[in-house]
């Protein structure tokens, strides 16, 4: 019985890197929430040359991220894990939020008031998803991502605009797809599923690929796909562009998400 509750006790665990010391590089979820090896599978591992025993301190340099650049998918964690802070401290798991440690109270309430399952549920975690397709469009509409907007009103940067040149403030909203670039990259992936409308808000194209992609049918499981390997994309090209002054045209980008998809028909 204990055994069965493990997935349910994963979901109020958080995983709190300090200098890397105490959890597995690929099998602890401490990477937003989940592990390397789920959201990217055996290749890294192997890619890097690290080992399977490896802890996270393994990829951090004199305070900074330092992931080998030994394939794509390294470079994409290299990019992705930017927005984690590396501390003096060490590693530490949470329980519910930031400063609770584990006790069996908050447990047995946690798990006794768990919420109803979301309406989106099913568009993100959908049996054929490609988990690390799902992990970014789960927090694209939990809206986690920090977009711009967001770091400028921190103070982290001095200016939102938008990194595709297209003079305007970058949010979630603008990205996902009223700037130009993404529209027409959203555009040509609406295209590839024989799907012609008007492009609107990020809540609206939302709801629609609920009231549009529901079940298992194979229509649905493309229409699902190609939203989350566009969402996926557009963000991984958009992080490059910001930390690596890398420029990906539009076409090529539409070809990986046509790729993608292909996969998992």
């Amino acid at each position: 019985q204990i055994l069965l509750l493990r997935p349910v006790a994963k979901e109020h665990l958080i995983y709190k890197c300090g200098r890397g010391d105490k959890f597995s590089l690929w099998f602890d979820p401490w990477m937003h929430g989940e592990s390397v090896h789920t959201l990217y599978g055996n290749r890294v591992i192997h890619d890097s040359q690290l080992g399977r025993l490896a802890l996270v301190k393994e990829v951090i340099r004199e305070g900074r991220w330092d992931w080998p650049a030994n394939s794509t998918d390294l470079v994409d964690i290299q990019i992705s894990v930017q927005d984690i802070p590396i501390s003096h401290t060490s590693d530490s798991i949470f329980w519910g939020e930031l400063g609770y440690f584990f006790s069996t109270k908050l447990a047995r309430q946690s798990i006794r008031a768990r919420s109803a399952e979301v309406g989106w549920h099913s568009l993100v975690w959908h049996p054929a998803r490609i988990p690390k397709h799902a992990f970014c469009l789960w927090l694209t509409i939990t809206r986690a991502h920090r977009t711009r907007d967001k770091l400028l009103d921190w103070g982290v940067i001095n200016s939102a605009s938008c990194v595709f040149n297209c003079d305007e403030a970058e949010s979630l909203e603008h990205l996902f797809f009223q700037c130009p670039f993404s529209q027409n990259i959203w555009g040509a992936a609406l295209s590839m599923c024989n799907i012609l409308r008007p492009i609107s808000q990020w809540s609206d194209e939302v709801q629609w690929m609920l009231d549009h992609a529901k079940g298992k049918k194979f229509p649905s499981l493309v229409r699902k796909l190609a939203f989350a390997a566009s969402v996926y994309h557009i963000w991984l090209k958009r992080n490059r562009r910001c930390f690596k002054n890398e420029f990906m045209p539009a076409k090529e980008i539409i070809n990986r998400i046509k790729h993608d998809v292909s996969l998992k028909r």
